[in-house]
Formats: C-alpha cells, sequence, structure tokens
C-alpha cells in the first residue's frame, strides 16, 4: 500500500500535486502510476476539513499567508 507514495515522493521527474495510485485493475494493486484523484480527493472543503483535524490532531500549524507571499 505504501509503495505509490513512496514513488511520488522519491521518484525524478514527479510533479507537485500529481497523485499516484497502483496501475492494476480497479487501481486496486500494482506499480505506481500516475492517476486521477476521485471527487473527493479533489473537493476542497473536505480537503480544508482534514487540514484542520489533521493540525488540531498533531499540534502542527502552516502560515499559509508565509507561502503564499513567495509567489
Amino acid at each position: 500500500g505504501a509503495q505509490p507514495s513512496l514513488y511520488a515522493a522519491t521518484a525524478t521527474g514527479v510533479q507537485s500535486g500529481e497523485y499516484y495510485g497502483p496501475d492494476g485493475l480497479f487501481e486496486i494493486r500494482g506499480n505506481p502510476k500516475r492517476v486521477s484523484p476521485n471527487a473527493s480527493a479533489r473537493n476542497p472543503t473536505r480537503a480544508a476539513e482534514l487540514w484542520e483535524v489533521s493540525e488540531e490532531l498533531t499540534g502542527v500549524t502552516f502560515d499559509f499567508s508565509i507561502r503564499s507571499s513567495n509567489h
């Protein structure tokens, strides 16, 4: 289950924002390949909720205004 994540984190040519999963039938198992995320993974409201819960559970926060000002 970790192979696509490890691939995305270490392979050359992987771009920020790309999504990797198994290349097998129904993307259940197989070698890593670039895939399209499902609708839930593209939902900005759910992403914000997940980020907020992650910050609460870890006690770590990220100031996005710092990142935005660098672009």
